[in-house]
């Protein structure tokens, strides 16, 4: 694993960073399948603190609550709603949360993944945060096609409502989103309103307006009452299983089979299992696509975050990128564009290539400037002045050519025989005889017989 630090940029006479860059901004334009997980970091400057981090929001919510909260990740158990005062702490925590999410915009990094999935580079994208930024910046995130999209009175449409599309979704919400609550009863899906935001604050659970419905109702036809649900965030926590789970999953070794040639991980510390084997299981995939394609500079695995990556990933990563995903990816282009580095350079000048070749080993479909300008190997060669000599015409059909047996040099073709010559060559085969010299010949070859006794 090679590290580049985008601090070390701006000092002259560093020359590693800066091929190591070129190297890293080759593989992205080569790149034509291209896999992105991120993390908590991508979203810290939109406003979103992110988690583990000496200022993240484990850290923030031990200080807020010293009492209640020994450690952060006690707020994201699933274990926390058999505790009264875990629970009022979780509900005005997620209150908090979501007034920030409402005033978040998107980044330049998100910007990036929605600019690879435009040129048709991005397979899917991978997402642990919960802030929706994917969908706001044009990713698709739902697994199936609204109703409203697809044409009710046509029977086909109505089929193909019912089989999910495995390209429809561009970005996977690994733990959910604080979009939409559920009920914990009758699990009902309801907006996260900004009405909703403030009772969360407050640190009360609201009732499910579904499950006081349905006692409204039973309480009229006079039939005994049941337990409401509350609704809670639509959110994946610790030691809870994933709803979506076997869909996430189908949808993982589908872009396995796809091959993937470039895998970006941005801003997560790595310290999730799931994640963590899925990065591995990725890497071996990207890394045997390399055998495969002839793309200069595909087949990488990428890692950009502040901090560094715990120990045994250095035969995972092959590049890591230390510094702010947002700068990073700034000097990322897409299409063999010239990027301006701190030290005034252009990448194309320090990778050693001219942007024509970048630009041809990014695009290859036939353009006029490949047509005019092609490259040095690939220029055709003259045709040959030489004629070549025509071939004879045959004088019988191919048909006919094709049904004749091999034959030596100097024999005739064979003939068809057809039934009169069969009678000629009976007649001639066998002469006729006379029935005279027929009788004597049978007389003549009659065995002899025994004469009489004499009496």
């Amino acid at each position: 694993m090679q590290r580049l630090v985008l601090s070390e940029l701006s000092v002259s006479g560093d020359t590693e960073t800066s091929t190591g860059l070129a190297q890293v901004q080759r593989a992205v334009q080569a790149s034509q399948r291209c896999l992105v997980i991120t993390g908590a970091g991508i979203s810290v400057s939109s406003g979103i603190p992110d988690f583990r981090s000496p200022t993240g929001l484990f850290h923030q919510l031990k200080q807020k609550y010293p009492s209640s909260v020994t450690n952060g990740r006690d707020l994201f158990d699933a274990t926390l709603f058999h505790d009264a005062s875990m629970v009022n702490v979780f509900y005005s925590f997620m209150g908090e949360l979501r007034t920030l999410i409402d005033r978040a915009t998107c980044t330049p990094t998100h910007a990036f993944i929605k600019r690879l999935d435009e040129h048709g580079k991005l397979l899917r994208c991978y997402t642990q945060n919960i802030d929706s930024l994917e969908k706001r910046v044009g990713l698709e995130t739902a697994f199936v096609q609204d109703e409203d999209a697809v044409d009710s009175t046509d029977s086909a449409s109505k089929r193909r409502k019912q089989t999910m599309d495995k390209k429809f979704t561009r970005a996977v919400q690994l733990h959910g989103d604080l979009d939409t609550l559920i009920c914990t009863i009758c699990h009902t899906k309801c907006p996260f309103s900004h009405k909703l935001a403030l009772e969360f604050r407050e640190g009360t659970p609201p009732p499910c307006p579904r499950c006081k419905e349905i006692e409204v109702i039973r309480g009229i036809v006079g039939k005994r009452s049941q337990t409401t649900g509350v609704l809670r965030p639509d959110i994946v926590l610790y030691n809870e299983m994933h709803p979506q789970g076997e869909l996430i999953g189908s949808l993982n070794e589908y872009d396995l089979k796809r091959r993937p040639d470039l895998l970006i991980v941005i801003g997560t510390s790595l310290k999730i299992p799931g994640i963590k084997r899925m990065i591995r299981e990725m890497s071996r995939c990207v890394h045997d696509s390399a055998q495969r394609t002839q793309r200069a500079g595909a087949g990488k695995v990428i890692f950009i975050n502040r901090d560094e990556p715990p120990r045994g990933w250095d035969d995972v990563f092959d590049y890591f990128i230390e510094g702010d995903a947002d700068h990073a990816v700034n000097l990322l282009p897409i299409h063999g564009d010239k990027v301006a580095l701190n030290d005034g350079e252009s990448s194309s000048a320090e990778s050693g290539q001219d942007p024509m070749s970048i630009a041809r080993i990014c695009n290859p479909v036939m353009s006029i400037d490949r047509i005019c300008n092609p490259p040095v190997d690939h220029v055709p060669r003259a045709k040959s002045t030489a004629k070549k000599p025509k071939s004879l015409p045959s004088i019988l059909p191919p048909a006919r050519v094709s049904g004749l047996r091999k034959r030596g040099p100097g024999k005739p073709p064979a003939r068809k025989i057809t039934s009169m010559m069969k009678v000629v060559k009976s007649s001639i085969a066998k002469p006729k005889i006379p029935d005279v010299l027929r009788r004597s010949q049978r007389t003549r070859q009659r065995p002899p017989t025994a004469s009489p006794l004499p009496s």
